[in-house]
C-alpha cells in the first residue's frame, strides 16, 4: 500500500484547510493585505456519496474546490482524495478526479463534440482500443451522439454544459467535483443535468462534490450538505436535518412594493428584489405574536404588502437562521 494513503472508507477528508490571498493597497500606502478566502474548514465525503457545498457568491467553495483538485495550493491545513495526500500526491490524485470548472472555456469550441473527447481522451492516455468506444458511450449518455460532428461554437449554453461532463467522465474518474453545474442553464438543461449527476452517483457508484448557491438544487441532489459563508462551514448534515432547525418556528413570506432597509430587526431577509418594479420578498422564521409588529413596522415605512403567507421550511430559512441574511447577498 502507498505510504500515503489514508483511510479507504472516505473519497474526501479534508482537514481546518485554509487559503489566504494577497491583496496590495496602491499607492500612497504601498502594503499587502491577506484576503481569507478559506478559514479553517474540515469536513468528510463518503465513497459513493453526492456532497454539497452550499453558499452564496465569494463564500470560498470554488477556492476549496480548487484546492481539492490539486489546482491551488492551500496555505494551511490538510486534506486527502481516495487517500492521498493533496500537497505530495498531486500525479496520483489527478488520474483518478476529474473537475466541471463553472464560468471556465474547458472545451475548445473550433472543434466538434467528438472531436473534443477524443482529445481529452488521449490526454488521459485512453487506449485507442478504448477510445471510440468510450467516447459514443459518454455522448450518448449526455444526449449528443446525433451533435457528434458539430463544432462547439454551435452548440448551445446547455450543450456545452453536457460535453463538459462528458469530457470530465472520459477518464472514468472515482471522483468527480462540479462547480455550479447549472448556473445560467436554462429550466430544462438543469433538470437534465441534476438528474444526470443523481444517476452517476445512483447507478455508477461515483463520489461527487458539488458547489452550488442553489437551495432547490442542493436539497434535490445531495445526501449531505456542507453551507459555507465568508470561508467556514457553519453547519453540515443531511438537508432534512438542517431543515430540522427551523422545522418547529413559524416560517413567514412577506411580498411586497415599496423601499425597505436591508437592516431588518427580525430574523428576516430579502430573498428577492426587483429595483424596477420595486418589488421585494422577505423570508425568515416571526413568532405569530411579532408578525402584526413586522407588518406595522413595513406600513410606517410606506411598504405595500401584497401578501403574507406561512411557509414549510427550506434550507434558505436555516441559511437565514444560521446568517440573518438571505443567500441571494
Amino acid at each position: 500500500m502507498n505510504k500515503f494513503r489514508g483511510s479507504t472508507m472516505y473519497a474526501i477528508e479534508v482537514n481546518n484547510l485554509k487559503k489566504y490571498y494577497p491583496k496590495k493597497i496602491p499607492f500612497p500606502l504601498r502594503k499587502i493585505e491577506w484576503v481569507e478566502a478559506v478559514k479553517g474548514i474540515s469536513f468528510k465525503v463518503k465513497k459513493g456519496e453526492l456532497f454539497g457545498l452550499l453558499g452564496p457568491n465569494g463564500a470560498g467553495k470554488t477556492t476549496t474546490i480548487k484546492m481539492l483538485t490539486t489546482l491551488l495550493e492551500p496555505t494551511d491545513g490538510s486534506a486527502r482524495i481516495l487517500g492521498y495526500d493533496i500537497r505530495e500526491n498531486t500525479r496520483e490524485i489527478r488520474r483518478r478526479i476529474n473537475l466541471v470548472a463553472e464560468g471556465e472555456r474547458t472545451l475548445y469550441w473550433r472543434l466538434s463534440g467528438y472531436e473534443n473527447l477524443k482529445y481529452f481522451a488521449r490526454i488521459y492516455y485512453v487506449s485507442k482500443e478504448e477510445e471510440r468506444e468510450r467516447i459514443e458511450f459518454l455522448l450518448k449518455l449526455v444526449g449528443l451522439w446525433e451533435k457528434r460532428n458539430d463544432l462547439v461554437m454551435n452548440y448551445s449554453r446547455g450543450m456545452k454544459q453536457r460535453l463538459a461532463i462528458a469530457k470530465a467522465l472520459v477518464n472514468d474518474p472515482e471522483v468527480l467535483f462540479l462547480d455550479e453545474p447549472t448556473l445560467g442553464l436554462d429550466v430544462q438543461s438543469s433538470i437534465f443535468v441534476r438528474e444526470f449527476v443523481r444517476k452517476l452517483v445512483d447507478e455508477q457508484g461515483k463520489t461527487v462534490l458539488l458547489t452550488t448557491h442553489y437551495m432547490a438544487e442542493a436539497e434535490q441532489l445531495c445526501d449531505r450538505i456542507a453551507i459555507i459563508d465568508h470561508g467556514k462551514i457553519i453547519a453540515l448534515d443531511t438537508p432534512d436535518n438542517l431543515k430540522k432547525l427551523v422545522m418547529d418556528e413559524d416560517v413567514v413570506e412577506i411580498r411586497l412594493k415599496g423601499n425597505v432597509p436591508e437592516e431588518i430587526p427580525w430574523r428576516l431577509a430579502i430573498v428577492e428584489r426587483d429595483v424596477e418594479s420595486n418589488f421585494t420578498v422577505l423570508r425568515g422564521t416571526v413568532d405569530e405574536e411579532e408578525l402584526p409588529k413586522v407588518v406595522e413596522w413595513l406600513v410606517r415605512r410606506k411598504a405595500k404588502i401584497i401578501s403574507v403567507e406561512q411557509k414549510e421550511p427550506t434550507l434558505e430559512d436555516v441559511f437565514i437562521r444560521l446568517t440573518g441574511r438571505g443567500l441571494r447577498d
